[in-house]
């Protein structure tokens, strides 16, 4: 649930934090007073689209912050791990998200940074917000499906369906990768010949550039490395006082002395060592000093080859290594449109079993789906007649789906990722007249009343942990308002509701109770958020709400309203320190 949400120079809210409870909690205030930015804010957090009129006058940014304590922190921990975030600490989820003047906004989640769409990854489940601005969810048909498959807890299904849909769809792509025209294939299989018989000309090695340039390295420097090769075999023996004559009289002098004191002896051997080391050093560098030659067609040759490899390697990724590579993906391309009506074969034979498998899923899919429509409706016509729909029809209706580019024919049903079927939801609300869809027939009242019919439906089986109502009651009377906060109450009671309500009815039924004031101070605008502390503060917003003003009866009635929701609950209205 959404334990605090904390704002920060956001609109006309200079710096708030709110602590909600479990259950029904109840935003009110004068239109205006900015009971809707909380909504937005809220949005924010939870990836929404970040706009830089966000950020209050006067301020470089906005802020906002939200601790979250999910019910189910191991599908959270989950989630967090595989979008490398930082997990919950003692059970808490701490989201940010910042906008700056500019339009930048960032976002963090348990105090790690991450992009939008980890941040949407990792609250999917949290928080479902509906407002009257948002009815059109219900008018829109691509979510009818998905209320259904929600009813009829079909999630493992589809889950399965969707492994069969994805492999269904690579086999598909694979085939027609290999059914391009035959022309475009002959085209392909020229130009990798082509590229491939200049590599092949070519024929280079690994490493073979590195070891040209060490070749080049040494012609080049041929003169230099002969004169210092012939100096240093020179110091060493075949000059005067050389080094190795040198060492010779020393290993003599102390063998002398050896004989006399044996300590020395190690000392002459060593010296005797270092003579043979000296002489060996020098015969090898004498060696190398006659056999080095300038050799001036090699060293063309060594250029014209560095050139051509660098030519090649230019064209194929940069580097000798990035050819070779270049040169084994292109010979193995090239084999494979060689072998093209046996690769095609068996990408055929593949999209079958693949299909087949899918084919079997969705139509068990389609099964479940039809026989859920009737008691899916069945249920919402039942919670629509307490709302004053009593003869209202209302029908979810399964069909085959249309014709989409992103459908994989198969025979005469179109697969897509979600099976086969297309699900619209129909609504008469006046006896007599065919159900149509609701973009055609609904009014914002009846659409008002039918997304909460609909929500109380699902309340059960939808694993959303925080609901919240943004002025949903829009259209809707009094006596009416009393059943809707009668049924927003039985949602509460399987998690948590935000409700923003301009319906003292609907208010009257909260356990937790917050008023939104605007004020002016210092010339500026501020909008507070103040949670109702005890039964006559409560008493005298309810009473605020039914007539504007305070009088003796409509505080009698504020007292009559909250007691009447009291008992439909079956408790005595709670107190803020009794609240959570």
């Amino acid at each position: 649930m959404l334990a605090t949400l904390r704002i920060s120079h956001f609109a006309i809210i200079d710096a708030l934090e709110v602590s909600f409870e479990p259950g029904f909690n109840a935003v009110t205030g004068e239109t205006g007073a900015g009971k809707s930015i909380l909504i937005s804010a809220l949005h924010l957090l939870l990836g929404g689209r970040a706009q830089a009129d966000l950020v209050r006058t006067g301020h470089d940014e906005c802020a906002v912050e939200g601790l979250f304590r999910p019910l189910d922190v191991m599908a959270v921990d989950r989630r967090l791990l595989a979008a490398g975030l930082p997990l919950c600490e003692e059970g808490q989820l701490l989201l940010k998200r910042t906008v700056h003047r500019e339009g930048r906004s960032r976002a963090s989640v348990n105090g790690g940074l991450c992009t939008l769409a980890q941040l949407a990854q990792v609250v999917r489940g949290l928080v479902d917000i509906s407002s009257q601005h948002e009815h059109t969810s219900l008018l829109d048909e691509a979510t009818h499906l998905s209320l259904l498959d929600l009813y009829a807890g079909l999630g493992p299904d589809l889950a399965a369906y969707r492994v069969a849909w994805d492999a269904l769809k690579e086999a598909h792509q694979a085939r027609e990768r290999l059914r391009s025209s035959e022309e475009e294939r002959a085209r392909r299989l020229d130009y990798l010949k082509f590229q491939l018989d200049e590599i092949e000309r070519l024929n280079p090695e690994a490493g073979e550039d590195e070891r040209l340039v060490a070749e080049r390295q040494r012609l080049a420097g041929a003169a230099r490395l002969r004169e210092a090769t012939r100096e240093a075999e020179a110091l060493l023996y075949s000059s005067d006082a050389s080094a190795s004559e040198l060492a010779a009289r020393a290993a003599q002098e102390v063998g002398r002395a050896a004989a006399i004191d044996p300590a020395l002896q190690a000392v002459a051997d060593s010296l005797a060592a270092a003579v043979a080391q000296i002489d060996d050093l020098a015969r090898d560098l004498g060696r190398y000093s006659r056999g080095l030659e300038d050799d001036p067609a090699r060293l063309d040759e060594i250029d014209e080859r560095l050139d051509a490899l660098k030519k090649l390697a230019r064209k194929h990724g940069g580097d000798l290594a990035a050819v070779l590579r270049r040169q084994d993906e292109m010979r193995r391309e090239a084999e494979e449109l060689s072998s093209h009506d046996e690769a095609l074969r068996r990408a055929e034979e593949a999209r079958a079993k693949a299909l087949e498998a899918a084919q079997l899923l969705a139509a068990a899919l389609s099964k479940k789906r039809r026989e859920a429509a009737g008691a899916f409706a069945r249920a919402v016509v039942d919670r629509l007649s307490t709302l004053d729909m009593k003869k209202t029809v209302f029908e979810a209706r399964v069909s085959s789906r249309a014709a989409s580019e992103d459908d994989v024919e198969a025979g005469a049903v179109r697969l897509c990722g979600d099976g086969q079927d297309q699900v619209e939801l129909l609504l008469s609300p006046n006896a007599g007249e065919e159900p149509r869809g609701l973009a055609r027939i609904a009014s914002g009242g009846e659409l008002s009343r039918v997304m909460l019919a609909v929500k109380r439906v699902l309340a059960e089986r939808d694993p959303v942990e925080t609901y919240v109502f943004d002025e949903v009651d829009a259209g809707i009377g009094g006596a009416t308002g009393e059943v809707v906060g009668r049924m927003i109450a039985e949602v509460a009671r399987g998690r948590q509701v935000v409700c923003i309500t301009h319906l003292a009815q609907i208010a009257a039924h909260a356990q937790a109770h917050y008023s939104v004031q605007k004020s002016v101070k210092l010339g500026r605008t501020h909008s507070e958020v103040r949670r109702l502390e005890g039964p006559a503060e409560r008493e005298q917003e309810i009473a605020r709400m039914l007539s504007g003003h305070l009088t003796d009866a409509s505080r009698a009635h504020a007292r009559e309203l909250i007691e009447s929701a009291a008992g439909a609950q079956g408790s005595r209205p709670r107190t803020v320190h009794e609240t959570g």
